[in-house]
């Protein structure tokens, strides 16, 4: 596995002192660095690197690839409702079986987490990449890799699938992460040491910017889109009609409200088949959640200003544009979000 570099994330500054005082547990027993964007992985993930370097990928698969906490979900129900028609009964089947989760299994030790749950891993849920991998085309499949990390066959163009990438203001995405670690990761931190572990790229899935712009430079090949959660917030309509032709399918407008009435924020709150509520209660039932909360909290834009402090706000503005001004993305982005 040479061909990842592979190096431990050190505990000896105060980055490393938050991850190992306040992320690391039973599920995540470290964390590693590798490949060339040098991302930040749980060290289980190396158990699969390999066969994710070697997944077969198809040419009929659908992709929904994001950053952590950036409108995956909602993407992934929209991209899937649009593919089938918006069937809304066959919608009723868990997300988790219709568009899996290609490196679930691959981010932490699942059977202490399935032990403590008094759940059998191989009832409640199979590999993730074996699961993925027998599915019927056409796949749906998510993932949060990124580029430099996917399958060999995207890297070398002999295999071009659809994919759909969803961004989102990196500020509001932290809260989210945050929220969601304390929530199902079992991390006890609070958001403001969370926020400098985001910064300094040494969250799951490493560095926001290496991450997004490693789709966007790739934004002109024929079977990439790019979305923005934001867009979908201000016109999920449009958003729908953009996807609807890049996937090739026609929507009547009859489909295209009934759809924007499905993904609704408080519609996706209340469908049991996306909120993974399920799974939440039998994390609380045990007293793992450090959090009381949702896995869908509050869907809003600019959330961000009510939990994080001044100073932070400050600091991630001054990151941002660090980051964004003089790329390709810099007129995308807009600064005052």
């Amino acid at each position: 596995m040479d061909y990842l570099n592979v190096e431990p994330v050190t505990t000896d500054d105060e980055i490393g002192r938050i991850i190992h005082e306040k992320i690391l547990n039973d599920l995540h027993t470290g964390f590693v660095l590798l490949g060339e964007d040098r991302t930040c992985m749980p060290e289980h993930f190396l158990n699969y690197a390999e066969r994710i370097k070697n997944f077969e990928v198809k040419n009929e698969d659908v992709w929904v690839a994001s950053y952590p906490k950036t409108g995956t979900t909602w993407t992934q129900e929209m991209v899937w409702m649009i593919a089938n028609n918006v069937d809304i009964k066959a919608g009723e089947k868990s997300l988790s079986d219709r568009f899996p989760f290609l490196e679930l299994s691959s981010l932490g030790d699942e059977r202490k987490l399935y032990k403590a749950l008094n759940l059998d891993p191989s009832e409640y849920e199979p590999d993730s990449y074996e699961f993925t991998k027998d599915m019927k085309s056409p796949r749906f499949i998510k993932t949060h890799l990124p580029f430099s990390l996917l399958p060999d066959q995207f890297q070398n163009g002999s295999k071009t699938p659809k994919i759909i990438y969803v961004s989102r203001n990196p500020k509001d995405a932290c809260v989210s992460f945050c929220h969601h670690g304390r929530l199902l990761e079992g991390w006890r931190t609070d958001l403001e040491s969370f926020a400098k572990l985001y910064m300094a790229d040494k969250v799951m899935y490493g560095s926001y910017w290496k991450h997004i712009l490693g789709y966007w430079e790739k934004r002109n090949s024929l079977n990439i889109l790019f979305i923005k959660y934001e867009e979908m917030k201000a016109n999920l309509p449009e958003v729908i009609k953009k996807v609807a032709k890049f996937l090739e399918k026609e929507l009547e407008e009859e489909q295209i409200e009934l759809l924007t009435k499905h993904l609704s924020f408080e519609s996706m709150k209340n469908n049991r088949a996306v909120n993974v509520e399920s799974f939440v209660e039998k994390l609380r039932e045990r007293n793992l959640c450090v959090e009381d909360g949702a896995f869908m909290r509050s869907g809003v834009v600019g959330k961000y200003k009510e939990e994080l402090s001044p100073e932070t706000i400050k600091k991630f503005d001054e990151w941002i544009k660090k980051n964004v001004v003089g790329t390709s993305f810099e007129q995308e982005y807009n600064l005052d979000l």
